[in-house]
């Protein structure tokens, strides 16, 4: 049984890091730390892009401090929570238990790391997108997405990234008549993401019916989106319960999709195209009618009445009490907390 483990693992992106915050920090009392400096890429154990600029937008946060104790740990707030990082020589000094790696061009050199350190920690990779294990050639996965074809010789689970249910609560009021996405670069529009072409279909589409229900008020929030980046778990929660809807037409879908899962724990349905999640884990939570709008192969006109008709107050409610009840059902963070103690304990 690891006691207060230790972990270090790369900068993903915020909402994966904050979920593995809950479980080794909040529910297991141990520490997780990121990398800083540029000793990581100089050395050849960062990986995710080879440009300056992203280079030190994730290795040299501006914000960051060092710790008055430890002047190799930093410290800086981010979307929720406060991020520790750590520069490559402060690693090799702490007894760390753990290195997990969320990108696949991260194992081979977090391999080496826990070769060369000298308490030999343990690797995990962590699966959150549409990627195969057989990539990730590690013993120790831990998948939030769907995975299929799992060497039985792995020590593997499945689960659902955490998400701070104090924050993403319930509500089942009847809304204002407001439709909000949260898509990141959820537009084509010029001055914004004019190279995300793969989006420029389900945009179009968000703006025709947006003009085809000119009573009601469409938002597009994240980055580089059209009206603004809704920051940090509070803000993004709160926009979800003023809205009736959520849009979410996400060409290509999620590996997890934490927007998918908020948008049912505050008991708020989706508008989505159920053919992006054929394969995909948020799919466990898109039942048409009962849980979400469909809105595969509709006309913008459509996709109007369907919202309408979706807008009634008493089907509304029920849709609320639905997706609600739903996620409950899927989404039990204590019990797989325990399933999660059991993984951590055999890990090779």
């Amino acid at each position: 049984m690891y006691s207060k483990p230790i972990v270090f693992t790369d900068y993903h992106h915020g909402s994966l890091l904050l979920s593995l915050i809950l479980l080794f920090e909040r529910r297991l009392g141990g520490s997780v730390f990121t990398p800083f400096g540029t000793d990581w890429y100089n050395q050849g154990f960062w990986k995710v892009l080879d440009l300056p600029g992203t280079v030190n937008q994730f290795l040299n946060v501006s914000t960051a401090v060092p710790l008055e104790t430890n002047n190799s740990i930093y410290v800086y707030p981010d979307a929720g929570f406060t991020n520790k990082a750590i520069t490559l020589e402060g690693f090799y000094q702490i007894p760390v238990d753990i290195v997990i790696a969320s990108i696949p061009a991260h194992i081979t050199p977090f391999k080496r790391l826990c070769k060369s350190h000298p308490n030999k920690p343990k690797l995990i990779y962590q699966i959150g997108n549409a990627w195969n294990v057989e990539a990730g050639l590690a013993t120790n996965i831990m998948a939030s997405s769907e995975i299929k074809g799992v060497p039985k010789n792995l020590n593997f689970i499945s689960y659902h990234q955490e998400f701070d249910l104090s924050v993403y609560y319930p509500d089942f009021s009847y809304p204002n008549k407001n439709i909000s996405s949260f898509v990141n670069c959820f537009t084509t529009s010029e001055g914004f993401a004019s190279d995300w072409t793969f989006y420029s279909s389900d945009w179009a589409l968000f703006e025709t019916v947006e003009k085809l229900m000119s009573d009601w008020t469409f938002k597009s929030y994240g980055s580089v989106c059209r009206d603004g980046y809704a920051t940090g778990p509070d803000e993004v929660a709160n926009r979800m319960r003023e809205s009736r809807f959520i849009w979410h037409t996400k060409f290509g879908g999620d590996g997890y999709g934490h927007i998918i899962y908020n948008s049912a724990a505050v008991a708020r349905p989706m508008i989505v195209k159920m053919e992006y999640y054929r394969d995909k884990l948020g799919k466990e939570l898109m039942i048409d009618g009962k849980t979400c709008i469909a809105i595969d192969g509709l006309s913008p006109q459509e996709v109007v009445n369907k919202i309408l008709y979706y807008s009634d107050e008493k089907r509304y409610s029920d849709l609320c009490k639905n997706v609600y009840k739903n996620f409950k059902t899927k989404v039990d963070f204590d019990r797989e907390e325990r399933v999660l103690r059991k993984f951590i304990d055999s890990l090779r």
